[in-house]
């Protein structure tokens, strides 16, 4: 992804953020600068501001563009628990930009979403991930393990015995 902007965009939309007036609406001009804002906005946790900048970067970025700014809004609607949406951003990840994807990048997100008690959306990313990258098979073992405990336990469930610390 593109940080060229990030951390300057961190600091200004988190000084916007604090001075009371959230309900300001964003506009774009340009998908480059509006994926550098989303980056920002979901660093600094605005994930109205994140998501809208992904939006426009999906909608008028070209192609790699396009594919960072999905795998943006991805990240930010686990990060939210968004599982429906986050399950339609993966399939067009998948359809459209699957060289985008790789076994250590979709072991981060079915970690993210191990995180976010997400077990649909992360079975679904562990079959994708097992079915395209062979090799980290055994790898994907740990989140298939604490999905199952998810769906036994709910979303509290401890999961420190399938070697997720703290949980």
């Amino acid at each position: 992804m593109r940080f060229s902007h990030t951390l300057p965009l961190v600091l200004v939309l988190g000084l916007a953020a604090c001075s009371g007036d959230s309900a300001k609406e964003v506009s774009f001009d340009d998908p480059n600068t509006a994926l550098d804002q989303a980056d920002a906005a979901a660093a600094s946790g605005d994930s109205a501001t994140a998501a809208a900048g992904f939006d426009y970067a999906i909608q008028n970025g070209d192609a790699a563009l396009q594919g960072d700014a999905l795998l943006g809004l991805l990240k930010l609607q686990i990060s939210d628990g968004k599982e429906d949406d986050a399950s339609s951003t993966f399939e067009r990840l998948t359809k459209e930009f699957s060289d985008r994807l790789d076994g250590d990048l979709l072991l981060s997100l079915c970690d993210a979403a191990v995180l976010s008690a997400l077990p649909d959306l992360g079975e679904t990313m562990v079959g994708y991930a097992g079915e395209k990258f062979p090799a980290i098979k055994p790898a994907l073992e740990k989140p298939l393990a604490a999905f199952e405990l998810i769906r036994t336990e709910g979303a509290g469930a401890d999961l420190s015995g399938v070697g997720y610390a703290g949980d």
